[in-house]
């Protein structure tokens, strides 16, 4: 999955769950609470964890459950809303949305990205949360 930056920019990444408002294409950044935060090294792991993504077919729904939003020494670097149903993720840099991509929800990536999500989400109980 392409990124706009490399790991060493990253200071602080925070699991976030999507909340509020669905309609996406009018978002600037993703809403919602964050779950967790982490720092250091195990935030540029996440970062790497996403890299490792690999691209597959996107479908329509999207309804994304879960984002991370990643930050630099100068505040954050980019956004990314995950749909692991439709297999689409959308980016942000700034406060524009950069892309749609699909990725692989079911690789080793993306098996371990959904767990450290449902991991710090009190409301998934073991199973994704509804959309």
């Amino acid at each position: 999955m392409l990124l706009p930056i490399d790991p060493p920019d990253v200071r602080r990444a925070d699991l976030i769950r999507v909340a509020g408002d669905r309609e996406w294409e009018q978002w600037t950044s993703v809403p919602g609470p964050v779950l967790e935060s982490v720092t250091g090294a195990d935030a540029k792991a996440l970062v790497r964890l996403v890299s490792e993504l690999p691209d597959a077919g996107m479908m329509r729904c999207y309804h994304p459950v879960y984002a991370l939003r990643v930050h630099g020494a100068e505040g954050v670097l980019f956004e990314i809303a995950f749909c692991f149903r439709c297999h689409n993720a959308l980016g942000f840099a700034g406060a524009a949305q950069t892309t749609l991509e699909g990725f692989d929800p079911d690789s080793p990536a993306g098996q371990e990205l959904r767990r450290r999500f449902r991991a710090a989400d009190p409301n998934a109980a073991g199973r994704e949360p509804a959309s």
